[in-house]
């Protein structure tokens, strides 16, 4: 079940990229029958019954437009839960290489702890490796991730990202997570 729950999470979030149907604030609606056509693995009843659980936990918000078509969008927790989906599968990435260096680097003030908590936590779970106490490198490719979690925890002035050819040690880490 937790598998397909991740399927429609990360297709509703993906869909923001995409195919906008409506807004109200800056929260996108979909149309429920785009999203849940690009998942096969699934049974009908299987995608029902998955919907439902992520209205009841509040994962998304569902409203009718005037055509009777449903509209689903994803709550603050619901993007939440998709990104920690992505964090994690950062962490098993298993593409060749590009020899560059994905690094965040960050200096987030005290008032904002529980922020920068999750966010070096986030960066743990994703397999990045923490160089300096408030400076991680990762190997491939993870900007629209870091870009969506640190809006979402509105740490935009704090967190800066960036990907470097050469890092210091570089070579030595790149033997470490066996790259080369």
């Amino acid at each position: 079940m937790k598998k397909i729950l991740e399927e429609i999470l990360w297709n509703i979030y993906y869909q923001t990229e995409k195919h906008n149907i409506g807004r109200r604030g800056d929260i996108r609606f979909f149309l429920l029958n785009e999203i849940l056509k690009d998942i096969h693995n699934f049974s009908a009843a299987q995608l029902r019954t998955t919907v439902v659980d992520l209205k009841k936990n509040k994962l998304i918000e569902e409203k009718k437009n005037y055509e009777g078509s449903v509209l689903i969008s994803l709550t603050e927790k619901g993007m939440l839960r998709a990104i920690n989906y992505r964090f994690r599968r950062l962490a098993n990435k298993k593409e060749k290489w590009d020899g560059k260096w994905r690094v965040v680097f960050f200096n987030v003030p005290e008032k904002f702890r529980k922020g920068r908590d999750a966010l070096r936590y986030r960066l743990k779970m994703a397999g990045f490796h923490m160089l300096k106490e408030s400076v991680f490198i990762f190997p491939y490719e993870c900007e629209k991730e870091m870009r969506d979690f640190i809006k979402l925890f509105k740490m935009e002035k704090y967190v800066c990202f960036g990907v470097l050819d050469c890092v210091d040690g570089g070579q030595r880490i790149a033997e470490w997570l066996k790259l080369k």
